[in-house]
């Protein structure tokens, strides 16, 4: 998508009833070349985590990827699966950001008392 059918984008799903996220990620396929892409998720909801942990045991790569897919907005599934195709480790990069929106924390601590 162009920066502006981003834009625009960005603007509809903001007049929407539904919560969503923005996601940019910068991808680095070779030392010469960025590419940014930008997404928009809708908030997980339980059941699409659920879905993730029933997955996950059997493929976790395979979950996130379901996973991503499942929420981002109708208007940019078919550019994330090709996405999802052409990098295949992106669903990861993604997915830790999702999954922090439900709570899931890079760091936790736990000290005897």
């Amino acid at each position: 998508m162009s920066k502006e059918d981003i834009e625009a984008l960005r603007e509809l799903l903001k007049e929407s009833d539904k919560e969503y996220y923005e996601v940019t990620t910068i991808l680095q396929p070779d030392d010469d070349t960025e590419i940014e892409k930008t997404y928009f998720f809708e908030k997980p909801k339980t059941p699409a985590y659920d879905r993730y942990v029933k997955t996950a045991s059997a493929s976790a790569s395979k979950a996130l990827k379901i996973f991503c897919e499942e929420t981002v907005c109708e208007e940019q599934k078919a550019e994330l699966k090709a996405d999802f195709e052409e990098y295949p480790a992106q669903p990861l990069s993604i997915g830790e950001k999702l999954m922090a929106m439900l709570g899931l924390a890079k760091v936790s601590t736990v000290k005897k008392l």
